[in-house]
């Protein structure tokens, strides 16, 4: 009977069976013990170093290999697997070769871009920097990204200021232009609305004297305009009225003398600047206009 070693869980036996097997000295099979396992350690939460902005930029060329971009750069550094303070270390001991990756990036870059187009350039220039690149040793992965900004050369810049401050000035001449006819328009329709509630009429032009000048002599020159033209108008009416009464159109002579009395009471004139004009009409012939 061939005795075959299975390392899995043995079935129970039953007790005659294991009494035979004890006096026949075979053992029970025994299962290998569990490979050991390998220790992996818990991924740490993200942590981060970001050092100070360094003064002094670095120099790129611009198309033309005349002019250069000032390249100001901020290194972010980033890791799971070390504390903030090995990280640090990290980022000091790499450092030189972060520098080194974002001046040779941002010099293939800078080459495509024009002297006065520093905005453009900056823009691709982070494009190729957003991926970033790591960095590993016995400590662990650190991985490095890079901020850029970016600066015409000095000399640009001295060329542009005259053109800059004609910009402005032309940009500032325009919206104070703009200010001037919002606040004409606010002011004269305020001004109409003042006029149209005060009115024109006499007692309006004596009240305007007890004010300042220049609203006295504007509110009396409204009410003469306004009287000159009623006067017109009056004149007319009046004539109108004639016309029609000697051609024997007495319906159409009384509607205009209403219409000139009720014309004359909506301007508030008093019938006394017209007493040489007569005021009503005969309803028909053989009557005489009252004087």
């Amino acid at each position: 009977m061939t005795d075959q070693t299975s390392y899995e869980t043995p079935k129970r036996r039953s007790l005659w069976r294991r009494i035979v097997d004890w006096l026949r000295g075979d053992s029970q099979p025994v299962a290998p013990p569990e490979p050991a396992k390998s220790f992996v350690p818990a991924k740490q939460e993200k942590v981060e170093y970001q050092p100070s902005s360094e003064d002094e930029p670095m120099t790129v060329l611009c198309q033309g290999d005349v002019f250069e971009f000032q390249v100001y750069v901020d290194l972010l550094w980033s890791t799971h697997v070390m504390p903030y303070e090995e990280l640090t270390h990290q980022a000091r001991e790499y450092t030189a070769s972060a520098r080194d990756t974002v001046r040779e990036r941002a010099w293939k870059v800078a080459r495509a871009y024009s002297p006065y187009q520093a905005v453009e350039a900056e823009a691709a220039i982070q494009a190729e920097l957003d991926s970033g690149w790591c960095y590993s040793d016995d400590a662990g992965l650190v991985r490095c990204t890079a901020k850029v900004r970016v600066l015409p050369d000095p000399r640009v810049r001295e060329h542009l200021r005259p053109f800059s401050l004609l910009e402005l000035e032309v940009e500032a001449e325009a919206s104070l232009g703009r200010l001037r006819v919002e606040r004409l328009g606010e002011l004269t329709h305020r001004w109409q609305k003042l006029f149209e509630e005060i009115g024109h009429g006499p007692t309006v032009v004596h009240a305007a004297q007890m004010t300042k000048p220049d609203f006295a002599t504007v509110v009396a020159r409204l009410a003469g305009q306004r009287r000159d033209s009623a006067t017109k108008l009056i004149d007319l009416l009046h004539q109108t009225t004639k016309d029609h009464q000697h051609l024997g159109l007495y319906e159409f002579a009384n509607a205009y003398d209403s219409a000139l009395q009720a014309f004359r009471k909506q301007m508030g004139l008093d019938d006394s600047l017209w007493s040489a004009q007569p005021s009503s009409v005969d309803s028909g012939p053989g009557t005489k206009e009252k004087s």
